[in-house]
């Protein structure tokens, strides 16, 4: 009762303290009272409407029609023209909705505007004190370091309806209506006063009326362009009869008008030379449109061009002002004369030259080209520009000049982060890389990299015993990169349509698990990557060998895999000769969404050399150079979705799925790439690899860190993350999952993976979090808290830990676990 008292007397205390301050003739504003939209009508159910208006000269696609809107007509008998004149179809009524969303939704974002005080960025909800507001009022003329300690951390610039300007946003409001169709749509805005408060809401009132479509489109001639291009044009139109009018596709037309000419050697043409003519007299809520070329044309863009001859000019940090010359053809390189070669070949950019002389210019050559080139690696700076020869009327041909400057030969890199073998993330760690740029001077980059990772964990054993996991992994890698594709002389095809690179690496790591074992995985593999588009990537890596060697174990090891034959088979020493692939994408928007394949396959392709030999594919522990070799095939695919909620908070979330099927020459996969869940990136919740597989739970929690692997695994987790004091950030999480086994093993009872347990062999787990940012590194530590185990702990229920305290788990890293 006595915190109620005080918590009215601190609102009212604020309140007062806050609206003695508002300058004269203000209000606070206090949010949105509500929204209120018309429903949107149709040519089917309108009884009366007017029904006649002009749009005359739209110039640009961007420009207002509220100015174009006029005039009167019949009210009934043209509405009923009107239904005669369009067929109403699902697909136009779909084209309808579609219009009518984006335009409400364009509008909502127009009007949203967050209070004073508002709840996750909300336009209508808000915390009932005032304390940021009143900090601002009562430290704003402050000059001590305390007051501006205080601004700085806890203040809140006031809003009022000023700042909000309502009658500018219901004016942008009814452009934005008008420019999806609606001539005669209106918003308007009523300001609803507190009576207590010199606070005021604002309630707005979206009145969208008639939407019109598109009836007949007309492209007329332009200018210097052939019958034939015309054709073109026409065909492929994104404008498109009984579509609703919408200024956004005008404007997505124009362009598409302008890269067409361009892509056929009218380099001068550019988009707003299109213009558009419409027209809403002739027929009620239907609009004529006519595509024709701007008045202002100037008689270059009206000719196509062809290419001539091309210039490299190769810079460097430290150019001296003797400069050479190196032609082949119709290339020509400059270059500064410090030795007898130019710092680069010139077939490794002649190579990205797509085009001949004589040719027609195209665009997306021209774009493809700049790509290329810049994505060499060697480069700091890379500008393609094309010339006109000279000024006459009849010139035609465009000389293309390359100025590129070489960047810096060596690149040194050492960064915190995260590793993992299944997402690059398993505990904080550091990496030193350097590079040698232009290694053999054909864009080449040389490449070492060393790197280490530490597992550092306190929690609570679900048997209730606290403990301390060490463990730790370091690495090295030697990588040769090329920005082309090579393969045996061929690719020469695939590097003019794709933005491709080829890699060969070796590489080294070593793996300690305290208390447990030390083993080495060496290997070898060459990696093509292919890249058609800005969001999408493919990574395949032909060849792939990989050699696992157990250093070290202790007697504790060695009794557990002895007692476990699936997991002796999985540690054992192995080639792994493998194919892989790999898709990544992402979505290239605001609130970022990627999606990444995973596919491996081992050993096959060495089974089928023995089975050429005589050995049957179904022969076990066959051997590669005296080692048994792996044979399975491995898949997996993670999904990630940021919800932005404001500018600097959101709701993060990842699922994960992924399964290894083992078979031929293995009955399991190597414990390198067998799935687990628990950690600082998986279920936050639970120790490292101590949930699962399925229900199965080791007698001895000494067996936790080792066994409790699995070959399919699925997980989910959501995390809200959200801005505390400056570079400060919490986090909610919830995460849930677990690993199975896909064959039955009698050592590990309901370990494999069975439907009807599925419910119950899901770990679920929550918990908080602090982020502190740095800009180049985010320290990260999470508290979980434990909600489900799979297993039996005595406890019935599904909140089945022992014990609150017992079940919390603490991690410290480096970086977001997702």
């Amino acid at each position: 009762m006595h915190v109620c008292i005080y918590l009215v007397a601190l609102c009212i205390f604020t309140a007062c303290n806050v609206t003695s301050h508002i300058p004269e003739g203000e209000q606070l504003y206090a949010g949105i009272k509500k929204i209120d939209y018309d429903e949107m009508p149709s040519f089917d159910d309108t009884e009366s409407r007017d029904s006649t208006g002009v749009i005359t000269a739209i110039a640009d696609a961007y420009s207002s029609v509220t100015s174009a809107i006029s005039g009167k007509g019949a009210k009934q008998e043209k509405s009923n023209q009107a239904r005669e004149q369009i067929k109403y179809t699902k697909e136009i009524r779909e084209k309808e909705h579609q219009a009518y969303q984006k335009a409400k939704s364009e509008v909502q974002g127009i009007m949203a505007y967050s209070p004073n005080g508002a709840i996750i960025g909300s336009s209508n909800a808000r915390w009932p004190f005032r304390l940021r507001l009143w900090v601002y009022y009562h430290y704003m003329n402050s000059n001590t370091k305390f007051g501006r300690w205080m601004m700085n951390h806890f203040s809140s610039t006031p809003k009022y309806i000023s700042t909000v300007n309502p009658d500018l946003r219901t004016q942008i409001a009814t452009n934005t209506l008008h420019n999806y169709g609606y001539f005669r749509g209106i918003a308007s805005h009523t300001l609803i006063p507190n009576k207590d408060t010199l606070e005021a809401k604002i309630e707005y009132y979206i009145h969208p009326n008639e939407l019109f479509h598109l009836d007949s489109i007309e492209y007329q001639r332009f200018p210097g362009i052939t019958d034939s291009m015309m054709t073109v044009l026409k065909r492929q139109s994104l404008l498109q009869r009984n579509d609703p009018f919408n200024v956004i596709k005008l404007d997505e037309e124009r362009n598409r008008l302008s890269t067409l000419l361009r892509n056929n050697g009218y380099y001068f043409f550019r988009p707003e030379y299109v213009t558009f003519r419409a027209d809403t007299i002739q027929s009620p809520q239907k609009v004529q449109m006519k595509v024709c070329a701007s008045p202002s044309i100037p008689a270059v863009a009206q000719r196509p061009f062809y290419i001539g001859k091309t210039y490299i000019r190769l810079r460097t940090n430290h150019d001296t002002q003797v400069l050479d010359t190196l032609e082949r053809g119709d290339v020509m390189m400059i270059y500064s004369k410090k030795s007898e070669e130019p710092p680069l070949k010139m077939g490794a950019i002649k190579r990205y030259l797509f085009y001949r002389k004589g040719s027609p210019y195209r665009q997306n050559i021209q774009d493809f080209i700049q790509d290329k080139i810049s994505g060499m690696g060697v480069f700091s700076q890379v500008n393609v520009n094309y010339v006109a020869r000279d000024t006459t009327s009849k010139c035609d041909t465009l000389d293309v000049k390359i100025a590129a400057t070489l960047d810096k030969p060596y690149d040194a890199e050492f960064e915190g982060k995260i590793t993992s073998k299944d997402n690059d993330q398993v505990g904080p760690g550091v990496s030193f890389s350097m590079a040698k740029k232009n290694a053999f001077r054909g864009a080449e980059t040389l490449g070492l990299k060393l790197w280490g990772s530490y597992e550092w964990q306190t929690g609570a054993d679900l048997h209730g015993d606290r403990s301390m996991m060490n463990s730790y992994e370091y690495g090295t890698s030697l990588n040769l990169s090329y920005p082309r594709f090579i393969f045996f002389g061929m690719g020469r095809s695939l590097n003019r349509h794709l933005i491709s690179s080829t890699a060969f690496r070796t590489d080294a790591k070593w793996l300690n698990r305290a208390n447990y074992f030390n083993r080495v995985s060496l290997g070898i593999r060459a990696d093509y990557t292919f890249q058609r588009k800005r969001n999408m990537r493919h990574e395949f890596t032909p060849f792939h060998l990989e050699y696992d060697l157990q250093l070290h174990t202790t007697e504790r090891f060695d009794s557990i895999v002895n007692a476990n034959q699936a997991l002796y088979a999985s540690m054992q020493d192995k080639f792994v000769p493998s194919i892989e692939y790999t898709f990544y994408w992402n979505s290239l928007r605001h609130a970022p969404r990627t999606l990444t394949l995973h596919i491996k396959e081992a050993g096959n392709l060495t089974s089928s050399i023995y089975a050429l030999a005589g050995q049957s594919y179904g022969t076990r522990n066959k051997e590669l150079f005296g080692v048994s070799f792996a044979q399975y095939l491995k898949i997996t695919a993670r999904y990630t979705h940021v919800f932005e909620l404001t500018p600097r908070s959101g709701i993060a979330t990842q699922a994960f799925l992924g399964a290894i099927w083992s078979y031929g020459n293995s009955t399991t996969a190597p414990y390198n790439d067998l799935f687990s869940v628990g950690g600082a990136n998986s279920i936050r919740a639970f120790a490292m690899r101590s949930i699962g597989p399925g229900a199965y739970h080791p007698a001895s929690s000494s067996y936790s860190y080792i066994d409790q692997m699995g070959d399919f695994k699925m997980e989910a987790n959501v995390e809200y993350r959200f801005p505390l004091i400056a570079s400060l950030y919490g986090a909610l999480f919830l995460d849930a999952g677990n690993v199975w086994l896909l064959r039955e093993d009698k050592e590990r009872p309901q370990s494999h993976f069975d439907i009807k347990r599925f419910a119950n062999d899901i770990a679920l787990g929550t918990g908080a979090g602090l982020r502190y940012d740095l800009d180049f590194l985010v320290i990260r530590f999470d508290l979980g808290i434990g909600l489900h185990v799979p297993y039996e702990t005595g406890r019935k229920g599904y909140y089945n830990l022992p014990s609150f305290g017992k079940s919390l788990g603490y991690h410290l890293a480096i970086g977001y676990p997702f």
